[in-house]
């Protein structure tokens, strides 16, 4: 999802739930062309709370539409597709991935690929997160109707195995440069049983989450940037551009500068947050 980025629409969590929580992302997003707007993936999960209208998410190979108040999104390695009249409004909860086991006692890997409405886990907290964000009109108290809800809702004693998260801190704090081996031996784990314990926690393996650390980078630095395709790949550790339009065309399915001209929302609006590490999976 995305964003306009000004300091009204984000807003950093309470302190308590920092660890399990980047920020929140506000977007009101009018007066462009009604269509789709591709959900990238991205080193956090997507937590959407809907306002006014639900979120609109379409199967791209069926077309079918799956209307979502509150939505949950695991960790992906391929693009969701989000229909739009033209106008979206709503706030983006960007959860970290030891976030499901503190707010709901399951790991992320339950919601690994797809998408979930919220209210199929836990119907009351999908209803009050919905119905108190919906009351308010002003995006401060929107946020703290969350943070007030989920506070209420954290076990902060419940949270992945500490090699596991260490080895997500170590991916992300490296923005996606550590090899797995030197990631599996500062955890104390062959690089195989890291693998095994990663894809069960998370749903993806290391290896694919280095990538998306590095991908999610890149894909927010591109609409908003002045720098060249060259210098972005550069930065965010790919090694030529053309190792960043692999990267694109796996997760998105299109080169970056088709992925720009496909999507208005994407084009328009700057996406979403940048603070992917700003929380940690330790928990």
């Amino acid at each position: 999802m995305s964003a306009s980025r000004n300091d009204e629409l984000i807003r950093r969590p309470h302190p308590r739930l920092r660890p399990f929580v980047a920020d929140y992302a506000g977007y009101d997003i009018a007066g462009v062309p009604a269509g789709t707007h591709l959900g990238l993936p991205s080193g956090t999960l997507t937590f959407i709370v809907s306002i006014d209208e639900p979120l609109c998410q379409v199967d791209a190979v069926t077309g079918s539409r799956e209307h979502f108040d509150v939505l949950l999104a695991g960790l992906h390695l391929r693009s969701t597709l989000i229909a739009h009249p033209g106008a979206m409004s709503g706030i983006q909860i960007n959860f970290s991935p030891s976030a499901p086991r503190a707010f709901f006692g399951i790991p992320a890997a339950e919601f690994a690929h797809y998408s979930v409405d919220v209210a199929r886990i836990s119907r009351p907290l999908a209803a009050e997160l919905h119905e108190r964000v919906n009351l308010e009109t002003e995006w401060s108290a929107r946020f703290a109707a969350i943070d007030d809800v989920l506070m209420r809702t954290l076990d902060d004693t419940n949270r992945p195995r500490t090699e596991v998260a260490d080895a997500w801190h170590r991916i992300v704090g490296s923005r996606g440069g550590l090899p797995v081996s030197v990631v599996a031996e500062d955890v104390g784990w062959s690089r195989r049983h890291l693998g095994s314990q990663f894809r069960s926690e998370f749903g993806i393996g290391p290896k694919d989450a280095a990538r998306i650390v590095r991908f999610d980078r890149a894909r927010r630095l591109i609409p908003s940037s002045r720098r060249s395709m060259v210098e972005i790949a550069q930065l965010c550790g790919y090694a030529d551009q053309a190792h960043l339009n692999r990267d694109f065309q796996d997760f998105v399915g299109l080169s970056p500068s088709r992925w720009l001209a496909a999507d208005d929302v994407a084009r328009t609006h700057t996406v979403g947050s940048d603070s992917v590490g700003a929380a940690s999976a330790r928990g």
